[in-house]
C-alpha cells in the first residue's frame, strides 16, 4: 500500500470509530451480550466480569474487521471495483474473518487462560461475526445516507445579516475545515473534502457529494474524483497520462472518458 492509501486509510478509521452511533451500536451489542450470557460465560463469571469480557470481545472484532477490510480495500482497490452491497458483506466478511479469529482467541487466551478447543470452528464462527460487522457497516451507511437527505434545511436568516452559505458538502465538515471547496475523492465508503482551508471525510457517495457542491463550477475527470473549476492551475501529462495539477500543488488523474470534457472546459 502506498503511502497516500495508507493515511486515507488511516484517517477514515479515526473517522468511523468516533462516530457515535459506531460507539453506541458497540456498546449495545456487549451489553446485551453480558446480559445473556452467551458460551457458558453466564456460568463461568459474573455480570461485571461478562460484560468486560463481551466488550473486549466486541471492541476487538469489530475493530479489526473494519480496519484490515478497509486497509485491504485501500490497498487494493477493491471498494471501488466491488459495487454490489452483497458482493461487499461477503468478501470483505470473509476478508474479516482472520483477524476476528485472532481476535477473539487472545481475548479468551486472557480471560480463561487457554487456547479454544475446535479451532476451524472458532474460524467459521469468527467468519460469520464478519460478514455481521459488513452487513452493519452497510445498513449503517445507508441510514446516515437517509438522515441526512431527509435532515430539515436549517432557519432562514435575515437577507441583510446572512453571510454567504457554503455548499452543504463543505458545511458537513468542522469548521476549521470550512472553506472554498477544492475537490472531492473516493475514500470507499467516505469522500475527502478538500477546501482551502484543510480536509475531512464524509460519509457519503460521490454523485450524492458532487450534488450537495451547489453552485461551485466544478467538473467530475475521475470516477473518484471531483475538481472546482477554479482550483485547477493546468492539464499536464505524467508518463503519458493526462493529471489535472490543482493550486495546491496536487495531481489528479484525469480518465479517458472524462478528457473530452476537461478540454471543452478550457484545459488543453
Amino acid at each position: 500500500m502506498n503511502r497516500t492509501a495508507l493515511h486515507s486509510a488511516l484517517r477514515e478509521i479515526r473517522a468511523h470509530f468516533s462516530n457515535l452511533r459506531v460507539l453506541g451500536a458497540m456498546l449495545v451489542v456487549a451489553v446485551v451480550l453480558a446480559l445473556a450470557g452467551p458460551f457458558g460465560t453466564s456460568d463461568s463469571m459474573t455480570l461485571g466480569a461478562r460484560f468486560a469480557y463481551w466488550a473486549a470481545i466486541v471492541a476487538s472484532s469489530y475493530g479489526l474487521a473494519f480496519s484490515v477490510s478497509l486497509l485491504i480495500s485501500h490497498a487494493f482497490g477493491l471498494g471501488r471495483r466491488i459495487t454490489a452491497v452483497w458482493a461487499r458483506v461477503l468478501v470483505f466478511g470473509a476478508i474479516a474473518g482472520v483477524p476476528v479469529t485472532l481476535a477473539v482467541t487472545l481475548v479468551n487466551v486472557i480471560a480463561y487462560g487457554r487456547l479454544p478447543g475446535d479451532v476451524l470452528t472458532l474460524w467459521a464462527q469468527c467468519t460469520l461475526i464478519g460478514l455481521c460487522v459488513m452487513t452493519m457497516l452497510e445498513i449503517l451507511d445507508a441510514s446516515i445516507r437517509q438522515a441526512a437527505a431527509e435532515a430539515p434545511p436549517a432557519p432562514a436568516m435575515p437577507a441583510q445579516d446572512a453571510p454567504a452559505a457554503p455548499p452543504a458538502i463543505v458545511a458537513r465538515l468542522p469548521h476549521p475545515q470550512r472553506g472554498r471547496l477544492v475537490s472531492m475523492s473516493v475514500a470507499d465508503h467516505y469522500v475527502e473534502v478538500t477546501t482551502e482551508k484543510g480536509r475531512g471525510l464524509v460519509l457519503i457517495r460521490l454523485g450524492d457529494a458532487m450534488k450537495e457542491a451547489g453552485d461551485v463550477p466544478g467538473l467530475q475527470i475521475h470516477r473518484s474524483h471531483w475538481v472546482a473549476l477554479d482550483a485547477v492551475r493546468r492539464l499536464v501529462r505524467v508518463d503519458g497520462k493526462p493529471m489535472l495539477e490543482l493550486t495546491d500543488g496536487r495531481r489528479l488523474p484525469v480518465s479517458r472518458s472524462h478528457v473530452d470534457a476537461v478540454r471543452a472546459a478550457g484545459f488543453n
